[in-house]
């Protein structure tokens, strides 16, 4: 697994981890905002460590999706 993952990957690993997936735009502004954990590459796009998705979560109060 890469070390830094693009932004546009995060939605689709927070459903990945079970947490509620609030969409890109706002995962795109909580970068913008530095509430999440994220870091631009050397080409300016924002990326995240994968290990970071619990934080991220938790930075943004998204519950985890519990199956029933």
């Amino acid at each position: 697994m890469p070390d830094r993952q693009l932004l546009t990957e995060l939605p689709h690993a927070l459903n990945a981890a079970e947490y509620h997936n609030p969409g890109y735009r706002q995962l795109y502004e909580a970068a913008r905002s530095a509430r999440i954990p994220v870091a631009k590459d050397s080409q300016g796009r924002w990326t995240f460590a994968p290990a970071d998705v619990p934080a991220i979560a938790a930075s943004l109060g998204l519950a985890q999706n519990h199956a029933a």
